[in-house]
Formats: structure tokens, sequence, C-alpha cells
């Protein structure tokens, strides 16, 4: 019987060289071998982990440029620990500092201070060294089942939050990063300690975690969370609760009368709020409601991640009992710092905390999206590097602000080397406290080489007023010939903080503002303060001028006190010492 030639469709002719689906497996299986041997290339990983160096020159950089002069909780510190000879003084370390522990943070301060004079600048590199040594502990911890290049691309993550601009607090103020970075760098080892299970080595560094900050308070039980997983004795998961009972009855009996915050609130919303900002700092640059988000979509992720058999495996549960830590550290600050204002969450020194948090999601995530669709891995590669390169930009803002706080600090100088301390009220001791203890340590700015940057005439020194030529006050219209004038001067006892600007005009070429001192009707230099101050009402006001004409200067005031304006030049230009009549109502 004869076929009907529409049962069988005419084929195509076989080459017979495997052109069909053969040659596509093919490709295939070779695209997927190209795939692997990328994402297992140790040069490829070496390469990409390079990167990770680029954040933490950045905040070199910066930290170089912070300026010599120490900050704040580093002064009242230094009193307790600093004998009247210059001597450490061991009993001064256990009277905490704004209700934390800071034993081991109060050691750093004096060694700088005996070593290198107070430098904010040398501590600063010891931090940003401390830093490191938490993201090589992280790298350690990451899991060998991911590819080299994925473990590269999570180093170089971890490494661009750690030193996010975001937390440059932590470096410029090294005195702050001395405190909450150490004890991360503890937390971290411990922890690592304990996903070995070393565990009384852990409990060790543990201590030495809560010697350090009282953010490490949180660490106890995420030890605890630690031992639970790995299904340990009960024993070993309650003997870290004990001890972090022990710590915080110790802490409380040390701790000072005086909170620094105001009781805890009851306003739940107000709590949730801060607590939720501070997880979440990380990916807004200045926007509270954003973090509020974040930090939601965060712990939503990690709560989803909890149900995930990929998330759950062993090699995880490190990560998982980091991430404990920082949620419970978060809670924490945000318990005690509630009262301090909505947007208070978004202080620079608790992005320490909030990369406590991120960094173990960073990682759980890339563990489960490589497990799931293991040709993904470089996505997951390029997808982390991207989202640590955003999560270190945000801080920018941050920044800008830290550089203003920054280029005004010097004043607090001019007050300690003047003699004036307590003009500027709590941000520096006691007068008769702080200057005893920093001569006897040879301490900057008492120690010969403060200066007050004029190119010769520092305190004490003594000038020729007829060497100088008054300067004029600003027309209607945009100076081009120096001008200035005084805004306000304000009297805070023995001496006054006067503010004002004071400019060469606005051609490029014009001769700039070099530094700003307080004269006497003698001559005498008795005070000074800061200059090229960005005052952008001013450049608003008159068109054409640079941004940076501000001064601010310390220093006591009488009817024949001068301010004296000093040049690029050397020229000397100088104003009364009161406030300028400009006519305006």
């Amino acid at each position: 019987m004869k076929k009907d030639p529409e049962e069988d469709p005419p084929r195509e002719p076989d080459s017979g060289d495997g052109a069909g689906p053969s040659k596509l497996d093919a490709r295939a299986g070779a695209f997927a071998a190209a795939v692997r041997r990328r994402l297992t290339d140790p040069v490829i990983a070496r390469l990409v982990e390079l990167l990770a160096l680029v954040p933490p020159i950045a905040i070199v950089l910066e930290v170089a440029r912070s300026g010599k002069l120490q900050w704040l909780d580093y002064w009242y510190v230094l009193i307790r620990i600093t004998n009247p000879d210059g001597s450490f003084r061991l009993g001064g370390i256990f009277t905490p500092q704004n209700e934390h522990p800071l034993m081991i943070p109060s050691l750093l301060y004096w060694l700088d201070a005996r070593l290198a004079d107070g430098d904010n600048r040398v501590l600063g590199y010891v931090v940003i060294a401390i830093a490191a040594g938490t993201v090589l502990l992280m790298r350690a911890a990451l899991p060998k089942t991911l590819p080299p290049v994925v473990r590269a691309a999570l180093v170089v993550g971890a490494s661009a939050l750690v030193f996010s601009l975001q937390g440059l607090h932590m470096y410029v103020r090294s005195m702050s990063g001395a405190a909450w970075l150490t004890a991360n760098l503890f937390v971290v080892a411990s922890l690592l300690l304990a996903g070995r299970r070393k565990w009384t080595a852990a409990w060790g560094v543990g201590i030495l975690a809560t010697a350090s900050y009282g953010t490490a308070f949180a660490l106890w039980p995420a030890l605890a969370v630690l031992a639970a997983l790995h299904r340990e004795r009960w024993r070993t998961r309650l003997i870290p609760l004990g001890i972090g009972a022990v710590l915080i009855g110790v802490w409380y009996i040390l701790k000072p009368a005086t909170w620094v915050g105001g009781a805890p609130t009851n306003d739940i919303g107000s709590l949730l709020y801060t607590f939720l900002t501070i997880v979440g700092k990380m990916w807004t640059a200045d926007n509270a409601g954003v973090a509020v988000i974040a930090g939601a979509l965060i712990l939503v992720v990690l709560a989803v991640l909890t149900t995930n058999r990929t998330a759950r495996d062993e090699r995880l549960r490190f990560w998982w009992a980091l991430a404990v830590y920082g949620v419970l550290a978060c809670a924490m600050i945000a318990t005690a710092r509630v009262d301090f204002g909505t947007d208070f969450g978004l202080t620079s020194r608790y992005s320490s905390l909030a990369v406590m948090v991120s960094i173990p999601l960073l990682v759980i995530i890339a563990v489960v999206l490589y497990k799931g669709v293991r040709r993904n891995g470089q996505k997951i590669a390029i997808m982390t590097v991207g989202l640590g390169i955003v999560g270190f930009t945000l801080g920018v803002p941050t920044a800008a602000l830290l550089h203003a706080q920054i280029k005004e600090h010097p004043i607090e100088g001019v007050a300690i080397a003047s003699g004036y301390g307590d003009v500027l009220g709590p941000v520096l001791p006691k007068e008769d406290q702080l200057q005893p203890k920093l001569e006897a340590l040879h301490h900057y700015p008492l120690n010969g080489t403060f200066s007050l940057g004029c190119g010769g005439p520092e305190l004490g020194s003594t000038i020729d007023l007829d060497q100088t030529t008054a300067l004029p006050q600003p027309g209607p219209r945009s100076p081009d010939l120096p001008s200035g004038l005084i805004e306000t001067v304000q009297p805070r006892g023995e001496a006054s903080l006067i503010v004002g600007w004071a400019t060469g005009g606005m051609r490029q070429d014009s001769d700039q503002v070099r530094c700003t001192m307080v004269v006497d009707g003698d001559g005498t230099v008795v005070g000074g303060g800061v200059s090229r101050l960005v005052r952008s009402e001013v450049t608003a006001k008159y068109w054409g001028l640079p941004p940076d004409v501000g001064f601010r200067a310390i220093g006591p005031v009488t009817d024949e006190t001068r301010i004296v304006v000093v040049y690029s030049s050397g020229a000397m230009r100088w104003l009364p010492a009161k406030v300028s009549d400009t006519g305006d109502e």
C-alpha cells in the first residue's frame, strides 16, 4: 500500500557532524565550563579582592585631613586615667563614659597621649587597622561552598560597608571608633571562635568586647543562640547568658548616677522608629523615613530566610549569630537614645551596628542564590560589589557635615592653648582639670607645637598696630576689594566668641584670608580662631564671593580689642570687636 506523503513530512538532511541538538548541548556545556573557570579562577578572585583596598585607602586620606586635635569624650576620659605626673591611673578605666564601659579604649587613649602627643590622626590610623582586622575575620568566616570570585566580592562589599562614609565619624573622630569598632572586632572574633566550638576562648574574647563598649552586651545572647544552633549542651547555652548577666551587674554598680539620656520611653512608635532607622541606616543618605523602610525590609528578609533550608546550613551559623548581635545592639541603642530625637538614629557612629546586620544578610543571600542557580555566581558577585558601592557613597552627606565640623574644630585648640577652655562649655572639661594633665603629658596643644596658622604671629606675640589698616564693611553690592564685618560677639565669662566674615574680593586672584587673631590695645595676640568657613548665606547675598569667607574667634574683649584678619599676602586688616552696624533693621 502506498504511504500518504502527508503522514511523514520530509526530514532535514543530517550533516552527520552533530550540528543539531548535540551541538547546542556542546555550546551550553562550553559556556558552563567557562563560567566555572571564571568563578574558580584564583587570579580573577584576587583582582576582585584588591578592590577591597579602595574604601580603607579613602578613609586613610580622610583621617590625614582630620586634624591633630582630639574630640569630646577623649578629654574627659584622659583626665580620669592620668595621674598628676602624667602616669597611667588604672582605677580611672573602670568609670563608664556616657553609660558605656570604656576600659580598653581608655588604654588606647592614654597610649596615644603618651606616645603620639594625643594626635587624633595617629589614633585614627589605629582605628583603621582595627576595622581592617574585622573585615579579615569576616573573610575567614565566608563559606567555602561559594566560588572564589563570589567570596572575593563579599570581601569587597564588607570592606565598603565597614569603611563606608556613613561611619566616617568613627575614623576622623578616632576616640569614637576606638570604642565602637574595637568592640566590633572582639565581637566578630568571639563569634568566630564559638563557631569553631572554642567556647572558653570565645567567652574570654567576649569579656574583652564588653570591656570595650556597651554595645557588646548584645554579644552574650548571640553566643547563646550560636550554642543552640550547634545543639550544644544546655550548660554551654546558658553560660553566656550568665556571664552577660554578671557583667551587666558590674556595669550597673560602676555606672555614674547621672544618665546621659532620659528614662527609656514608653512610646512604642518612637522606639520602633529609632530602632528601624539604626538598622537601615546604611541604605539612606540623610532621610530617616527611608532608613525605616530599609530597616524593616532587612528584618523581613532575615525572617523569611530563616525558613529556607540552604540559609539554615551549619556553615552560616556564624553569620546568623552576627546578625542577632547586630539587631540586639541596634535595639539597645534605640532604647537608650530614643529621647534624643526622631532622626537621632541617623547618627554616623551607629553605622558600626547597622553593618553588623547588613553584611550577614548579604552573605546569607549570596549563599542561597548560588545554591539555587549556580550559573548566577558572576551576577551575585557583581550585585554584591554594587551594593557595597551604594552603601559607601550614600554617606557623602554625612561626610560633608563632618568636614564642616572638622574645619571649625581647631577653635577648641585655640581655647585650650590660650587658657579659655571654659568659654566653650561642655565640649571641653573644666580648664583647671584639663590643663595640668595636658602639661604633664606634653599633650597637644600645650606641647609647643600649636600654631594659629598665621605664618608668624602666635598667641602671646606682639604686632605693630600701626602696620594694620581698618577693614571696611561691604556695601550693598558684592565687594571687589577686601571687606568684612562682625556679626556677633557673645560674652562667655573671661572671654567672648566672635563670629563674622571677611574676604579679599570677588576676583580669583584676590588676596584671601589666611587667619584671624584677637589682639588687645597693646598689640598682644590674646586669642585666635578659625577662618575660611563656608557661609552660604553670605555668598547668597553677595554674589561672586568665594563660599569660605566665615571666621570664628575666641578671646577677651574690651573697648580696645581688635579682630585682626591676616591675608595670604601678609597684609593685616582689623575690625573693632563689636557687632558691625550694617544699617539693617
